[in-house]
């Protein structure tokens, strides 16, 4: 499962995290990681501590918000 395809089932198809879970029992991290996706920067900063997975984190945002844009 690619982050692209949990990304676009979360924001474009409206399932919830709940249910990709159940779905994907095998990608809970990467379904998790998505679900992060939605919170606002200043708020994820906050909220991780570690700075490579924020910086990992705010990458793997902008790409999908570029492919999602494009």
């Amino acid at each position: 499962m690619t982050y692209q395809r949990l990304y676009d089932l979360k924001f474009r198809k409206g399932v919830s995290t709940y249910e990709l879970m159940r779905r994907y029992p095998r990608h809970i991290k990467r379904v998790s990681e998505v679900a992060l996706l939605d919170i606002p920067d200043a708020t994820l900063r906050e909220i991780i501590r570690e700075e490579k997975t924020l910086c990992r984190l705010m990458r793997l945002k902008r790409r999908l918000l570029e492919t999602a844009v494009s």
